[in-house]
């Protein structure tokens, strides 16, 4: 995988499945999920149960309530900070255990997301403002904003130095897959949505409670990954790599 740090991007050098079922897809996501639990789980916990008890820590500090605003906002532009290096670092690990048959050392993964981090973070900050703009007229074309822009970070992580325009590669690729895309998200929000619910709203307002939300809300950022190994799954299936050369007489 050293070639993928001398050249700037991860080579899609063998065969992926198209993408023409959402309920297949998920069922593909879930196996692979499954079976890379503990590569996930390892690169999510050692970048968020750290921030995540420092921030805690912070705001115990400041005496910020755990149901402010103030929190609720904090814990979402910690999460928009910790995925912008998780998700690359899980999206190089995965590949290649597509590649090899076993995911890259968490090291190596952590260190792919450090090199993409910025890159990610911007991107990932240019869509939730598109997705807010749109958002804000009404809910329809704030889900088809978020559904043309879902390939972002696996853009960022994959195509990395290849591809400056994201938002536009991302709106290009998933031009045809709208409704497959809707289909295989809306589950995996709606989980995600319920879970958030239940750790916010799950402790009191004790200093012991913010070690517990910190842990919880970590462990719920492991569960986040089967996203991000959806849409990886998405991606690879639509963008096919092209056939090899055949060797001339």
């Amino acid at each position: 995988m050293d070639r993928d740090f001398r050249q700037g991007h991860i080579e899609i050098d063998f065969p992926t499945e198209p993408f023409h079922s959402a309920f297949r897809l998920l069922a593909s996501s879930a196996v692979l999920f499954f079976a890379n639990l503990r590569f996930l789980a390892a690169v999510t916990l050692l970048v968020y149960l750290p921030a995540k008890l420092a921030l805690q820590f912070v705001l115990y500090v400041l005496n910020v309530p755990t149901d402010g605003i103030v929190t609720y906002l904090a814990l979402d532009l910690s999460d928009l900070v910790l995925s912008a290096l998780v998700i690359p670092a899980v999206v190089y690990g995965v590949v290649a255990r597509f590649r090899g048959g076993q995911t890259a050392p968490v090291r190596e993964s952590l260190r792919w997301g450090r090199r993409q981090w910025g890159k990610t973070l911007w991107n990932m900050f240019k869509v939730e403002v598109t997705v807010a703009l749109w958002g804000a007229l009404l809910v329809v074309p704030g889900l088809v904003a978020m559904v043309r822009l879902i390939f972002t970070d696996a853009i960022v992580a994959i195509e990395a130095d290849r591809e400056t325009e994201v938002l536009a590669r991302s709106r290009v690729l998933s031009k045809g897959h709208g409704w497959r895309i809707f289909l295989v998200l809306l589950p995996l929000m709606a989980a995600g949505l319920v879970g958030s619910f239940l750790v916010l709203g799950a402790f009191e307002e004790t200093a012991y409670s913010r070690v517990l939300m910190a842990v919880a809300d970590s462990v719920l950022s492991v569960g986040e990954q089967w996203t991000t190994v959806a849409v990886l799954l998405m991606y690879l299936g639509v963008v096919r790599p092209a056939a090899p050369a055949k060797a001339g007489p």
